[in-house]
């Protein structure tokens, strides 16, 4: 559980130094934020309420591979499962010289794989 509430520009500067988040709580009354600044805090583990993201029209750049309407897949969470991996040495390594959060990683992995796949299977 998080320990203090820190703003969002001390997020993204403990993120850009590597700095940890992870017992943070971040406070997002009263403000905006970018997309891609959503983007870098959900990569560090930070839950952005949907409400306070501001999309800038002209930064979305056209899609020609996309067709068809957008969407939404619900993403609440639910209960926790465990699992183990096993790393070879230099990758175990490069994870913790690079403070790699593996448990985020692979929750965003997962949640990708799973909504492409949603995806092909309605558009087939």
């Amino acid at each position: 559980m998080a320990n203090h509430k820190i703003s969002v520009s001390e997020a993204l500067r403990r993120i850009e130094t590597g700095e940890s988040v992870r017992d943070c709580s971040v406070d997002f009354d009263h403000v905006q934020v970018e997309a891609l600044v959503a983007f870098k805090l959900s990569k560090a583990g930070i839950e952005v309420p949907e409400t306070v993201i501001f999309y800038d029209d002209d930064d979305i750049a056209y899609d020609e591979a996309f067709e068809g309407d957008w969407v939404r897949v619900d993403t609440a969470a639910s209960d926790k499962t465990q699992v183990r991996i096993t790393l070879q040495d230099d990758l175990k390594q490069w994870v913790q010289e690079n403070n790699v959060p593996l448990e985020h990683l692979i929750e965003q992995l997962l949640d990708g794989f799973y909504r492409t796949q949603k995806m092909l299977v309605r558009k087939s």
